[in-house]
């Protein structure tokens, strides 16, 4: 009976301590990639009409040589977290880009849409005018048969911010 209950209590032990180093080992996952992020136009006037810029192209591309622009997975590609492209993932691609000397990915997003997020980054977080440099992220993953490693960058907006803000949008 003693040594039935004391391999029991092993057991349990055992079974805690393999359980306990799975979810730790499950929870710190791989440590995301780094790309560089540039924004065409990199300069925006806020109070400028909304359409006088109807898309920003958005260009990633890695400094490594093991991966590049044609390894990004276009269906998971954001900018903080919430604008993805305009028209959708189908609207991406990648291009050797000769100047950065490497393989880039690149989608354009509406104009309007980062207008919009670059006024709630503004009021969120209390950026002062009249020029500031907000700093965007971009999040996506690679695509799985590259086991889907996350990749984050971030790049930078500088925008003229007008001393009347637009109002806001209605409900």
């Amino acid at each position: 009976m003693k040594n039935t209950k004391l391999a029991l209590i092993s057991i349990t032990l055992l079974a805690i301590l393999l359980l306990g180093g799975a979810v730790i080992l499950l929870a710190t996952g791989p440590k995301p990639l780094t790309v560089n992020v540039k924004f065409n136009p990199d300069t925006l006037d806020l109070g400028a009409p909304g359409w006088s810029v109807k898309t920003v192209t958005v260009t990633l591309w890695f400094d490594t040589g093991k991966y590049d622009g044609r390894d990004i997975d276009p269906k998971t590609v954001l900018i903080e977290g919430v604008l993805g492209p305009k028209g959708g993932w189908k609207r991406t691609w990648t291009e050797r880009d000769w100047q950065l000397k490497a393989w880039v990915f690149r989608f354009n997003v509406s104009g309007s849409s980062l207008i919009d997020l670059l006024w709630m980054k503004i009021g969120h977080e209390g950026i002062p005018g009249p020029v500031a440099t907000i700093p965007l992220t971009v999040t996506g993953n690679l695509y799985a048969t590259l086991d889907a490693l996350p990749f984050t960058g971030t790049g930078y907006i500088t925008v003229y911010i007008p001393t009347n803000p637009p109002p806001p949008p209605p409900p």
